[in-house]
């Protein structure tokens, strides 16, 4: 009889864990980045110069506070040797931030889409 109860108990403590691991599978399976060639190839169309480096990051609080669930961080070296550290929205592809100088010098026009 012990045993039965033991094994109720280890049941009904369980129960919670699973239902909670239920409702986060679907947000979880609903999480779609942007593939990351993409975000580069849109972070090269807007500045000018060499992608040195690139990492998955985990929002800022002010990016979370923006919907953002993960950053893809870009290191960006312009043509005036200057390095932009730019952070954009893995699921959207918004530019989050911008960071360094020589912004403006590296900014290319927009391109006019037809």
């Amino acid at each position: 009889m012990t045993m039965i109860r033991a094994l109720a108990l280890l049941l009904l403590s369980c129960a919670p864990a699973q239902a909670q691991a239920q409702e986060v599978a679907p947000a979880i399976s609903q999480f779609r980045p942007l593939p990351f060639h993409e975000l580069a190839a849109a972070v090269s169309e807007r500045y000018e110069g060499r992608l040195l480096a690139a990492n998955i990051r985990p929002p800022l609080p002010d990016e979370r506070d923006l919907g953002a669930d993960l950053v893809y961080q870009f290191r960006l070296l312009t043509p005036q040797r200057n390095l932009l550290d730019i952070r954009v929205d893995a699921r959207d592809g918004r530019f989050l931030s911008v960071t360094g100088r020589g912004q403006l010098a590296a900014r290319r026009p927009p391109v006019a889409k037809e």
